[in-house]
C-alpha cells in the first residue's frame, strides 16, 4: 500500500513503491542551474574573445594601411578597413591627422588632370614654352600630392590654392562665354527661321 510521498506504479498485477524525495528534485534543479551557468559563461567568453579580436585589429592598423584609402571618402575608407567611422577618426587623431585628406587629394588630382589637358593643347599648337611651363606645374602638383599622401596632416601650399582659384575662375568664365555663344547661335537660327518663313509667305501671296 502506498503512503504519502510515495508514487505507486503497476508491477505484475501489484504495485511497488518508488520513493521520490524532495531532495532529488532540488538536485535536478541545481544541475539545470549549473548547465545554464555554463552556457552563459560560454557566451560571455565568446563575446570577450570577439572584443579582443576587434581591439587587436584596430591596434594593428598602421599609417600605411590608412594611406591606401586616402583617395576615398572617409565612410568608404572605414568600410574597407572594417572599422566604424568613430574608430577611424580616433585612429587618425593618433597619427596626428586632423581631418581625412580625401578632399585635398581629389583637388590635386583634378588640377593635375586640368594641367595635363593644357600641356596636350599647347603641344598641338606648337607652343613649346607654354607646354614646358604647364609640364613643370604638373610635376609640382604631382610632387605635392605624394607629400600629402605621406604626411596627410599637411595643408595645400599657398601657391597651389591660388592656382586652383585661378583655374576655377577661368573655367567659370569660359562656361559663361560658351553659354552666351550658344544663346546667340540659337537666336541667329531662330531669326533665320523667321526670315525663311517671311520669304515663303511672300512667294505664296
Amino acid at each position: 500500500m502506498c503512503t504519502d510521498g510515495d508514487i505507486c506504479t503497476p508491477n505484475s498485477g501489484g504495485y511497488h513503491q518508488e520513493n521520490i524525495s524532495h531532495s532529488s528534485f532540488s538536485v535536478t534543479q541545481h544541475l539545470s542551474g549549473d548547465q545554464q551557468n555554463n552556457i552563459n559563461l560560454s557566451e560571455t567568453s565568446i563575446s570577450v574573445k570577439k572584443k579582443r579580436a576587434a581591439t587587436k585589429h584596430v591596434a594593428s592598423i598602421s599609417l600605411k594601411d590608412l594611406a591606401k584609402y586616402f583617395n576615398l571618402p572617409i565612410i568608404e575608407a572605414s568600410k574597407n578597413l572594417k572599422v566604424g567611422l568613430s574608430v577611424l577618426k580616433r585612429k587618425c587623431r593618433e597619427y596626428g591627422i586632423p581631418r581625412w585628406p580625401h578632399r585635398k587629394i581629389k583637388s590635386l588630382e583634378t588640377l593635375i588632370h586640368n594641367v595635363q589637358e593644357e600641356v596636350s593643347r599647347q603641344e598641338l599648337e606648337k607652343k613649346d614654352v607654354a607646354a614646358k611651363a604647364a609640364a613643370r606645374r604638373q610635376r609640382m602638383l604631382e610632387s605635392e600630392k605624394k607629400c600629402i599622401e605621406r604626411r596627410p596632416f599637411m595643408e595645400l601650399q599657398g601657391e597651389t590654392k591660388r592656382f586652383r582659384q585661378d583655374v576655377f575662375k577661368r573655367r567659370h568664365k569660359a562656361k559663361v562665354q560658351s553659354k552666351e555663344l550658344r544663346s546667340q547661335a540659337t537666336e541667329t537660327i531662330e531669326s533665320g527661321y523667321v526670315c525663311i518663313d517671311a520669304l515663303l509667305q511672300k512667294w505664296q501671296s
